[in-house]
C-alpha cells in the first residue's frame, strides 16, 4: 500500500506546478480563440481600400497581478478615428462587409466562448 504522506505530498506538489502554469494555458486558449474571432470580424469588416481590413490584429495574452487575462483585438492602426467611424456608422452601406464588425463577431460568440476555450485546455498536460 503507497505511504498516504507521501502521496500528499507528491499531490501537493502537482497542484502546485498546475496552479503556477493554469493562467499560461488559459491565456493561450484565449488567444487561440481570439484568433478565430478576428478572421470573422475580419470578413465582415467593409472594404473600400482594404486597409481598415489589413489593419486587425491581435496582441499577445495579458495576464495581470491577480492572474487576469486578457487578450485584445483592435482595428484602425494607425488611424483609429477612421475604425470607429465605420464600425458605428449603422445608417452606411457597405457593398461588402457590415457596421458593428467586430461587435457582432464577439456577441455571437459570447455564449458559447468560456466552452470553446475550455476544450482547448489540457490540465492533464501540466501533471
Amino acid at each position: 500500500m503507497p505511504d498516504p504522506v507521501i502521496g500528499s505530498f507528491e499531490l501537493g506538489n502537482r497542484l502546485r506546478r498546475l496552479s503556477k502554469q493554469v493562467p499560461n494555458v488559459v491565456a493561450k486558449a484565449m488567444y487561440e480563440e481570439m484568433k478565430i474571432e478576428l478572421k470573422e470580424a475580419k470578413r465582415r469588416t467593409p472594404v473600400k481600400t482594404g486597409k481598415l481590413q489589413k489593419s486587425g490584429i491581435i496582441y499577445q495574452p495579458a495576464i495581470d497581478a491577480s492572474n487576469h487575462i486578457s487578450v485584445t483585438i483592435s482595428f484602425g492602426v494607425p488611424d483609429p478615428y477612421y475604425a470607429i467611424y465605420v464600425h458605428e456608422n449603422l445608417e452606411a452601406f457597405h457593398k461588402t462587409g457590415q457596421a458593428k464588425f467586430l461587435e457582432s463577431t464577439l456577441l455571437e460568440s459570447a455564449p458559447y466562448m468560456a466552452k470553446r476555450i475550455a476544450r482547448r485546455i489540457d490540465l492533464e498536460r501540466g501533471l
